[in-house]
Parts: structure tokens; sequence; C-alpha cells
């Protein structure tokens, strides 16, 4: 293993320090119950709705998708593997998993700047490795259910395979700007935290510098958005998503996530209903 201290030749692992640069290789009421007390809460509002507004409902399931961040970036020669295994994943099992790539801006500084990162991502990303207690970050990186996963190498597509804890049913109405979400979540028990993510499917870049130079890449369930949002004492939650700049609405979707104060899920639902 070597620091980053030059250019380290491709299929090389380079470690660095967590304070340093991150490194590469190659972060009780019944079902029933539940969707009555929705469809009083929810009525309202989407009686209300526009024409122009497009709405749709979910509800989780007996199982836990497997949760699979990948830590990501442009920039990172050693990426694009990692890229096409997540992309097979939500082209071939997009029911046992929830898919969320988060590009990282640790490499912009090789010359290519990735338009899709976030410093937010990053900090989840370091997050995520303190919890495992490691103290590295490289990219691409894997977690799956918020645990250090590296069977991506040889393949691994991982399976639900955690009974839910806790039922989720959310409600979202898309407008050309925004999503307003709602939802409820029961039969917890114990206190759990809402989190969504809006991913984008089919995203292709043709990067012209940096150590992918000269290369068309394609990438799937890229995070577009991704925040917490407040629960209150009867399990509902609300928020005001504005959609970020060059969404391909058609090839979005909604994920939203309840999960432990630790950030183990125990209750997931997708929407693709933006087109």
């Amino acid at each position: 293993m070597a620091t980053l201290t030059t250019r380290p030749k491709e299929g090389n692992m380079n470690v660095l320090n967590f304070l340093r640069k991150p490194q590469r290789t190659g972060e009780r009421i019944s079902r029933q119950a539940l969707v009555a007390l929705l469809a009083v809460g929810l009525t309202e509002a989407a009686i209300a709705q526009s024409s122009t507004e497009a709405a749709c409902r979910a509800q989780s399931g007996a199982t836990v998708p497997a949760i699979v961040e990948l830590y990501t970036s442009e920039g990172c020669n050693s990426c694009p593997p990692a890229d096409r295994w997540l992309a097979s994943m939500v082209r071939n099992t997009p029911a046992n998993v929830i898919a969320l790539a988060f590009h990282v801006d640790y490499w912009d500084y090789i010359g290519w700047k990735d338009v899709y990162a976030k410093p937010a991502y990053g900090e989840r990303h370091r997050k995520l490795v303190l919890a495992s207690g490691s103290t590295t970050v490289y990219t691409p990186q894997v977690f799956v259910n918020g645990r250090d996963d590296r069977s991506w190498h040889i393949g691994t597509v991982p399976r639900a395979s955690l009974a839910a804890r806790a039922n989720l049913a959310i409600e979202s109405d898309w407008s050309p700007n925004r999503v307003k979400l709602r939802g409820r979540v029961a039969e917890a028990r114990e206190p759990l935290r809402i989190r969504y993510a809006l991913t984008e499917n089919s995203i292709t870049t043709a990067v012209k510098a940096g150590e992918n130079k000269g290369e068309l890449l394609t990438h799937d369930a890229v995070v577009r958005e991704h925040a917490f949002i407040a629960v209150d004492a009867s399990g509902a939650f609300d928020a005001d998503i504005i959609l970020p700049a060059r969404l391909a609405r058609a090839r979005s979707q909604l994920h939203v996530i309840a999960e432990t104060r630790s950030g183990e899920a125990v209750a997931a639902v997708s929407l693709r209903c933006a087109g």
C-alpha cells in the first residue's frame, strides 16, 4: 500500500489516512389502519393538486430491500467497474435492492470535476467509514446495509433478507420543479429517522480530462438529492424537494428509508412515477 504522493498506476490500491485524502481501489397500528390513516390524512392534498402534477403512492413490504451505497467518482479510474456492477443490479434485481451511487469530489483536483459530486456525500462516506471501525476512505467503496462490503469484486448481488420492523407508507406529488413528499411510519418498536434519496439512471458523461480522459461513462442510480426528514410523534413526515437542474424525470426514482438511530434500515420503499 502507498500514500497518494504521486499519481498512482492504474490497478494499484492507494491507501490514505482518514484525515488526509481518501483512496481508491480497483459511505401498534395495523397495516389496514395505516392505509386508512393515510387515506384520511392525504386525501385533501391529493384533491387539491393541479392537473400538471402526478401523484403516486407506495407502501413497504414484509422484507427490507438491501440498501446498497456505492461511493464513486468520475475522476477515479478504478470506479467504472463498480459503476457497471451497480447498474446491473438496478436493471436486473430492482425489487431486491435500493441502489444509491453517491458521487464524491475527492479526485476533482486531478483534472476532472464530477458535477454529480457533493461535499455532503463525502461527509456521509466518512461517517460510514468511522462507524465501520476504519479510518480509511477509498473509492470505489460499497456499503450494504451500512456495512463495508467488498464482495462486489466477484459480482455478488445483495439480497433482501431482513424482515421489516416497521410499516412505511408514502405519497408524492410531482410538479415540473419539485416533489412534495408525505408519509407515515408505523408499528416501529424504537425511535426511527427517515431519509430520502432522489436518483437518476442512464446518465452519460464524456470525460475530457483526468484519469478517465477519453472515456464515455454511463451511470445508474446517481444520487441527485439526499436528506433526512423530521418525523413527528405520530410517525408522520413531509418534505418539499426541489428538483435539481438537468434532472431527467422519466429516468428518476425516489427512495424513502426508515432506519434506526444507528442507521439500520427497518423499512423502505421506492417510487418511479415522475415520467
